[in-house]
């Protein structure tokens, strides 16, 4: 009964999902301005790409010890798709951006999303797989950290972005980066980087908003509306608490079941509000 009543929930909820998509798709076509709602760490990335182009200088884009096949296998697509978006920018320039992980099974990842970056700009003559680079291996590891601050001296780029998996020597690269007066934009999936980035980055993420940099980087409707879908299913999971936290309450006071009702009904009518407001801003 209750394996019947899961797959019922999954169901409703993967219907329910293609039609906010779609529906949001629908509202994003027809708008001018962006319905995603700001986030400060996107800024700098076009003026970065631009000093990248105008100084003939690398971006460097890095998801360090992320890898396919691995528990962190998420953060890596998601921030090889972050990376080949920003990537697609810099394709005019004469200096390819440089992508670096200490990951052997992300070597590949990154070779395909330079080279998809420059075909979709029709620059495949420009494309060079040496650009993807492997540095000492090991999650946490110093000498990955050590052999960026010695790359940053050597290619001098433009600025760093970090999205993947990184610990505490993040540290030592946002550091460097920092004398080396180059822009640092960073994101972890570990607790200890996440924090040092928060403390030490130009700019930075939080937490899965690593997923939802493709739509802040890109013209793509589709992006867009899928995050937008995000944040729409975000606000229903905390209507959701709210709605336990009181019907929990109103069992311990054994409250009849109409009051149930109204309480349902009243939460329904505020996410439908929510919904409209949010798809008409």
């Amino acid at each position: 009964m209750a394996n019947t009543a899961l797959q019922i929930f999954s169901f409703i909820f993967v219907v329910i999902t293609i039609l906010l998509v779609y529906l949001a798709r629908l509202f994003q076509a027809r708008r001018k301005s962006s319905s995603l709602r700001p986030i400060d760490g996107f800024d700098r990335i076009p003026m970065w790409v631009g000093q990248a182009i105008e100084g003939n200088r690398p971006l460097h884009l890095s998801i360090g010890s992320a890898g396919v096949g691995e528990n962190s296998t998420i953060v890596a697509l998601a921030g090889a798709e972050f990376f080949y978006y920003v990537i697609q920018e810099a394709t005019i320039g004469d200096i390819s951006p440089i992508i670096s992980t200490t990951s052997t099974s992300a070597i590949p990842l990154g070779q395909d999303t330079l080279r998809r970056a420059y075909q979709s700009r029709d620059r495949s003559d420009r494309y060079q797989a040496s650009k993807a680079r492997w540095y000492p291996q090991g999650q946490r590891s110093m000498a990955f950290a050590a052999a960026l601050t010695g790359m940053m001296k050597v290619e001098n780029p433009s600025a760093h972005i970090l999205a993947g998996s990184f610990g505490p020597e993040i540290a030592l690269v946002l550091d460097a980066a920092h004398h080396q007066n180059q822009g640092t934009f960073a994101v972890s999936d570990q607790i200890e980087g996440q924090a040092i980035a928060f403390a030490l980055a130009d700019n930075y993420l939080i937490g899965e908003e690593l997923f939802a940099a493709p739509a802040y980087v890109s013209d793509d409707p589709a992006d867009k509306a899928e995050t937008v879908v995000v944040d729409l299913w975000r606000g229903l999971l905390i209507l959701g608490l709210f709605e336990l936290i009181i019907l929990n309450v109103l069992q311990q006071l054994n409250v009849t079941s109409p009051m149930f009702e109204l309480v349902l009904v009243g939460v329904l009518l505020i996410f439908i509000v929510g919904l409209i407001v949010n798809l008409r801003r």
